[in-house]
């Protein structure tokens, strides 16, 4: 193909009139019109623009066949990861909200049957969101083991650009509840014993942290998984079948720590009465995972 096609078929993808391209290059909608008949060249600085603004390369622009190489996203890949993403978002904040809502239920001085029905509502929607979306998301795998890079350079930058921004969001949001956390303690005096009984108060500080921590973890999993969706070559790296054992075992010890955290999280809350601090088992579940990936990632170099 020539480069007057290659332009033209680019400017289609992006649902661009010769207008829309003139105006963005800083040019007449006639230039354009000269660049896609072949019967004018772009300056070099114009070509860059282009080959940046379509995402293709030089040569790609210049000498390929932007048709040929141009690929659809056939598997439904962003659409399938960008549901598992909100489903693991929502079922997160739904099991957050719930550990928050036992602690408000601690302030209020509810009674502890129905504080820990509460709390088990909002596991039992949390956990079933992550079952079905797991189940769906693994048939989806195995079905679609290896994708066809689609995702243009244009996405990925505009993505990578906006991630910092998560990551800062829910790093701001934390800090905020520790924050609160602080002051609240610095009146603790003043609300102890008069207005609420220091367990209640202890409980409300914890609270209104985790409330954070409720809002900035969906975030943070989204900004994660979102940066890992544009990582195609990962992906079909991760579920090749003759995926290394080390791999394999690194993945099946980070499932074991999890659901390790959450038994804990059950025995210290209906055996030991310790609603608290019961969820602390995911925190720590989480800096354990860190250092299993650490460790077989040395191992593996």
């Amino acid at each position: 193909m020539s480069l007057g096609t290659n332009i033209q078929f680019y400017r289609k993808q992006k649902n661009m009139t010769q207008e829309d391209l003139a105006e963005f290059m800083n040019v007449s909608r006639q230039t354009v019109s000269k660049w896609e008949s072949d019967t004018a060249f772009p300056e070099t600085d114009k070509l860059i623009t282009l080959s940046d603004y379509f995402g293709c390369t030089l040569d790609e622009l210049i000498k390929g066949s932007a048709e040929e190489n141009f690929t659809e996203d056939a598997a439904g890949y962003d659409k399938e990861m960008n549901s598992f993403t909100s489903a693991i978002c929502l079922g997160t904040a739904i099991v957050l909200a719930g550990v928050t809502t036992l602690l408000f239920t601690v302030v209020l001085g509810l009674d502890e049957t129905i504080a820990a029905a509460i709390f088990m509502l909002f596991v039992t929607v949390g956990t079933a969101i992550f079952i079905v979306s797991g189940i769906r998301h693994d048939n989806y795998v195995k079905e679609n083991p290896n994708i066809k890079p689609f995702y243009s350079v244009e996405q990925i930058k505009a993505f990578r650009n906006k991630f910092p921004a998560v990551i800062a969001g829910g790093t701001v949001l934390v800090l905020f509840g520790v924050i609160a956390l602080m002051v609240m303690q610095s009146f603790v005096d003043k609300v102890v014993p008069d207005v609420m009984t220091e367990e209640s108060f202890d409980a409300l500080c914890a609270a209104v942290l985790l409330l954070c921590v409720t809002v900035a973890a969906p975030m943070f999993i989204y900004g994660g998984m979102q940066y890992a969706k544009y990582d195609i070559e990962e992906y079909n790296k991760e579920n090749n079948p003759d995926k290394p054992f080390a791999d394999r075992l690194m993945s099946a010890i980070s499932g074991g720590i999890m659901l390790a955290a959450t038994i804990v999280l059950f025995i210290m809350g209906f055996c030991f009465n310790n609603w608290e601090l019961c969820w602390i088992g995911y925190p720590i579940g989480g800096v354990l995972i860190g250092i299993v990936n650490c460790i077989f990632g040395a191992v593996k170099k």
